[in-house]
């Protein structure tokens, strides 16, 4: 084929030329390339107008890299199999989350007046590991004392109106449980009464009588042994124990209705699939009740109905309900009431304390006598639970107690003696 068939054309010292009709080509081309350009950018530029302000059907982005997350981790678009659950993706890097995925929820009542307050009523952590199969509901005491950014004591029911507040309930639950918080789940009283509404829990049967007064308006309702009750209001007040005020009663109450309750309503919503949560959770119309947030109310949504899914899908057996230990209190100096005395130091902090008049005890040939030898407090747990070793070490921070060590010896799961250094 010659030159001049191909669009060139040779001058006569030997050098290549392209002709007019080649020329003409080229440069439709390139106009063409900065066109196609052009129009790219504005594509991107709609979608992540849509993504940012989730305007209906230019929202596409996210949900593009929420389809390609799942299929990068093996999960099917619509499945319902386990690689599947949204909430094993983070949803702002879409980095895969693994082993231990954690939730933090914070039931909060508002109080209107001069100033807003937001005071956190009820706190568990729902964890769930995929690898091993199980999750657990871990019940922690809103009272519990932290520091806030002015290094000032403050009850983690406060947190929410404390400069990075959500901090602050994140790190201290770190500390407290050896574990990161993965997701928030923030949920005013009214709203969590309409979510329970809507997800049409199942009833709980009362095993005594009670009278459980409303956390927010303070309405007493006088309830029945054998009765049922399926009112989202009478069940986040059961749950939320509202008829204790000690804060030891509260703790255990909390923990047998959880423990007694729970396990049944998760198991009856892991069977009603991904879609159907999804309209059950359309009462959360508000944006910032899942944090970190997907974009979109449509998908912070999805992602706690994920998590409920999976629990609920748990073989039976696997969720495990347990609470932040309860603390016992010895005097290992003698000197009178100094138990009493840090008892009540411990219950100023919000920790649960299940008995301050005993004495150190040592065997001594066979016969336990009273040991009061110490010259400096400790910290004893008694479980190989890494989260009861991160509440005794919390608690060696609240108290400056820097001896804490386990021991294989039945007790309490965390006993604290109270030695000479504690009367100064």
């Amino acid at each position: 084929m010659s030159n001049k068939a191909e669009g060139r054309v040779t001058d006569p010292d030997g050098k290549v030329k392209l002709s007019r009709l080649s020329r003409h080509r080229q440069g439709k081309a390139r106009r063409m390339k900065r066109l196609l350009f052009v129009l790219g950018l504005l594509v991107l530029a709609v979608f992540a107008v849509g993504a940012a302000f989730d305007f209906p059907y230019l929202n596409v982005a996210r949900r593009g890299g929420s389809w390609l997350a799942k299929k990068i981790s093996g999960g099917s678009i619509g499945g319902e199999d386990k690689a599947d659950y949204l909430f094993l993706t983070n949803p702002q890097n879409l980095q895969a989350l693994g082993g231990e995925v954690s939730a933090l929820f914070a039931i909060y009542k508002a109080e209107e007046g001069a100033t807003s307050k937001r005071t956190i009523i009820y706190l568990a952590f729902l964890t769930y590991n995929a690898e091993q199969g199980d999750g657990e509901f871990y019940l922690l005491p809103e009272t519990t004392v932290t520091y806030n950014a002015l290094g000032q004591p403050v009850p983690l029911k406060q947190a929410l109106d404390e400069e990075k507040g959500l901090d602050l309930l994140r790190s201290t639950v770190n500390n407290m449980t050896a574990s990161d918080v993965d997701y928030l789940v923030l949920l005013e009283f009214g709203e969590a009464m309409r979510l329970v509404q809507n997800l049409d829990l199942p009833p709980v049967e009362l095993e005594e009588d009670l009278a459980l007064p409303n956390p927010v308006n303070g309405d007493l309702n006088h309830l029945s042994k054998g009765q049922e009750i399926r009112d989202s209001d009478r069940l986040l007040s059961y749950l939320l124990a509202s008829d204790m005020t000690d804060n030891k009663d509260l703790r255990d109450a909390r923990l047998k209705r959880a423990a007694y309750y729970l396990p049944p309503a998760f198991g009856a919503l892991g069977g009603e699939g991904q879609a159907r949560l999804e309209e059950e959770l359309a009462s959360l119309d508000r944006n910032g009740f899942l944090l970190p947030s997907t974009g979109s109310l449509e998908g912070d949504r999805a992602y706690l109905a994920s998590l409920i899914r999976a629990i609920g899908e748990l073989p039976e057996g696997k969720l495990v309900v347990k609470a932040v230990p309860k603390v016992e209190v010895v005097n290992g100096c003698g000197l009178p009431d100094l138990g009493k005395k840090v008892g009540e130091k411990l219950l100023s902090f919000g920790v649960v304390v299940s008995g301050s008049a005993g004495n150190a005890k040592i065997n001594v040939n066979g016969e336990e006598v009273n040991d009061f030898s110490h010259q400096t407090s400790s910290l004893i747990y008694r479980s190989e639970d890494r989260r009861v070793l991160a509440y005794a070490r919390y608690l060696g921070v609240l108290m400056s107690i820097g001896d804490v060590s386990r021991a294989s010896a039945p007790g309490p799961e965390i006993l604290l003696i109270a030695g000479k250094d504690m009367a100064k």
